[in-house]
């Protein structure tokens, strides 16, 4: 035991003073006058022992009684908690979760508030001289600094739910930044959060006491939207397509009859009800079409109390009008492919001499079909290495006399497979690969008993480990038949044999015609249909009408940015991370002229209500200079305050004291009354 002003225990030499009023004032000797004197003796001898303990326990009991009261001016205190803080200033560093999660309420207040009422405890524990500074989710820079006390808790009246999410490791870097700035002896960081499980990770900066409370609301259920996407691979007009939406209930109890809205450019399009079961996910799916091209914007509503930061999901996708595709062939090359496409609106499909080619139109096209060409010419090879650096897609049909040193080394120079000699050997294809985007769209699942094409001779397509290889049709052959390769930013497919009957017949298989289609329909830089605010968010773009002074912007009518921009050839990459306060659509533009539209959401991570325990929280921060405080405390400043002096022990001694002068003053006024 230790004492905050042990020279006030010199007041103990004043328990002398009941000792000496006992010693002198109750030896007195008193007259009693008797009427009978036969039982005098036998009365004096009882009447002489009650008195003498009814002496001894007054005399206890004042003298407990000053003894306590002393102590409670010297106030005692239990030391050696193992967070004790030293004697001198303090800095204090609160971080207060302000994520979405802290808007669930317990006993009808909203976590945040709680969280808010507790950071102004732990203020009111400590002294006016002591240094202060918030943090919380959005990293403002004007909680960064340090503060007065009243400051402290003018700027913790500010805070407001924020999208953004923090981890733990992540708060205490910044803190003991903070605290690298104040030379202040005593380094103190609170944690106050309900602590969800995806931002608990252990603190790898001990340079200063931490401090861990949990404020937790009550999170029956919470529905929302994890993701979507397209089951067919594009939109055309007036086309029914499938939206697949995947629907998460986070909560502990089953969700009835959500009523979800499927919206494009503000129409409704599709409603469906949907009951999810407790932590469980559905996927649900909605049909609608489109009647005009260009930038689609969509939305999936739907309205899920407490929790509605995440009621609405935001995407955004763009119809072309049409995609061209280019045909490139010799004179004699057999006309058995130009009727993939010309029965297809969509489809713009032009064909070409190798002779008579515009090698500056190519960047117009989605898909360039080197069409059983006898050969690939340097002026050629050149011109389709910049198609593919620039997201274009090629498809490669070798013809029957293939000058194969020509097709390897354009091959080579783009990193792809290569052609060997051809060999003559009967076989088939024994597995289509349908993880691949180029059969979405054509196949659920594979039917029973399908034919597959069958092989007499081909080229045998080489591989290293570097090509980067994926087999699409794969044969019992010993090389596939069709195999895609990425290049650049578009892909490369190769197909072992020419459109000729001698070689194989896969031409004349069902599954020829919408393989070839989706390679111009698939590309490696397609925008996604969605982002995710605080991510690292790079939007790709055409870079061909952007001049030197040119800014991009993005603009949702409220607020506009400009993010940071890198061109790279003839694409321009826009980064974007934590500049957007609220979700939903961004046009995107240049010089008042819109390229796109990108749509961006909340990070669905904090949807996700699965918190930590107080064990598994005691469990991770257990270093010495960590603590999890007690969250049931009705008044955070007493722990503090125990924390910052140890256990203080001058109230008790105050109760004490009052106890024996009640005691005392019982037993004068009825004792053996």
């Amino acid at each position: 035991m230790q004492f905050v002003f042990p020279w006030f225990l010199l007041a103990l030499l004043t328990l002398a003073i009941p000792i000496i009023i006992h010693l002198f004032y109750f030896r007195r000797f008193k007259k009693v006058y008797f009427s009978d004197i036969r039982f005098l003796k036998e009365v004096q001898e009882e009447k002489s022992t009650i008195e003498k303990l009814k002496k001894r326990l007054i005399l206890a009991t004042r003298l407990l009684a000053l003894f306590f009261l002393i102590l409670a001016f010297a106030q005692p205190f239990i030391g050696g908690n193992k967070n004790k803080i030293n004697q001198g200033n303090s800095a204090v560093c609160v971080y207060i979760d302000n994520s979405y999660s802290m808007g669930l309420k317990s006993g009808g207040e909203a976590a945040l508030s709680i969280a808010k009422t507790k950071a102004k405890e732990i203020a009111n524990a400590f002294n006016t001289g002591d240094k202060f500074s918030l943090l919380t989710n959005d990293f403002e820079g004007t909680h960064q600094r340090w503060m007065q006390k009243q400051d402290f808790i003018d700027a913790i009246d500010k805070i407001e739910l924020s999208p953004d999410t923090r981890t733990v490791n992540e708060i205490s870097k910044k803190q003991a930044t903070l605290f690298q700035s104040l030379g202040a002896k005593n380094k103190l960081g609170f944690f106050i959060s309900d602590f969800q499980k995806n931002m608990v990770t252990k603190s790898t900066d001990t340079g200063f006491t931490a401090h861990f409370l949990q404020v937790q609301g009550d999170a029956e259920k919470n529905v929302f939207v994890d993701s979507c996407w397209f089951e067919q691979p594009v939109f055309t007009i007036n086309a029914t397509n499938k939206l697949a939406v995947k629907i998460r209930n986070a909560g502990n109890t089953q969700a009835e009859k959500i009523r979800i809205s499927l919206k494009i450019n503000d129409a409704v399009k599709s409603i469906d009800d949907v009951t999810i079961p407790a932590e469980s996910t559905v996927i649900d799916s909605f049909n609608f079409s489109i009647t005009q091209p260009g930038w689609q914007k969509g939305v999936i509503t739907f309205n899920d109390y407490p929790i509605t930061f995440d009621d609405n999901f935001y995407f955004a996708f763009n119809v072309e009008a049409n995609e061209k595709v280019l045909s490139i062939e010799d004179a004699e090359t057999p006309n058995n492919i130009t009727s993939v496409f010309t029965n297809d609106p969509h489809f713009i499909f032009d064909k070409n001499n190798k002779g008579q080619l515009d090698y500056s139109s190519f960047k117009n096209y989605a898909l360039i079909i080197l069409n059983q060409l006898t050969e690939i010419s340097s002026g050629l090879a050149s011109s389709l290495k910049d198609f593919t650096d620039n997201g274009g897609n090629i498809y490669i049909i070798p013809s029957v006399n293939t000058n194969l040193s020509s097709y390897n080394s354009f091959l080579g120079n783009n990193n792809a497979g290569t052609y060997s000699e051809p060999q003559t050997k009967q076989g088939e294809v024994t597995r289509i690969n349908l993880s691949e985007d180029i059969f979405k769209g054509v196949f659920n699942q594979l039917p029973k008993n399908v034919e597959t094409p069958k092989i007499k001779k081909f080229y045998p397509i080489a591989t290293n480990s570097g090509n980067n290889e994926r087999e699409i049709l794969i044969t019992n052959v010993g090389s596939p038949l069709v195999a895609k390769f990425d290049v650049g930013k578009g892909f490369i497919y190769l197909q072992s044999v020419p459109l000729n009957a001698d070689f194989s017949d896969l031409q004349a298989k069902a599954i020829f015609a919408p393989m070839v289609y989706n390679g111009a329909v698939y590309k490696k830089n397609n925008q996604p249909l969605f982002y995710t605010i605080g991510r690292d968010n790079l939007i790709e773009l055409k870079n061909e009408s952007a001049t030197g002074e040119s800014v991009y912007k993005l603009s949702n009518g409220k607020n506009e940015f400009i993010p940071e921009n890198r061109s790279l050839g003839n694409t321009v990459l826009l980064r974007v991370n934590n500049t957007l306060p609220s979700d939903g659509h961004y046009n995107i533009s240049i010089n008042d002229k819109t390229l796109g539209i990108a749509a961006f959401n909340f990070d669905r991570s904090e949807s996700d209500l699965k918190f930590a325990d107080k064990a598994s929280l005691q469990n991770l921060y257990n270093q010495k200079n960590q603590l999890v405080l007690d969250n049931t405390t009705a008044n955070l400043s007493a722990e503090v305050m125990q924390i910052k002096n140890g256990i203080l022990l001058w109230k008790l001694c105050v109760i004490l004291s009052l106890l024996f002068l009640l005691s005392e003053i019982l037993l004068i006024r009825y004792f053996n009354r």
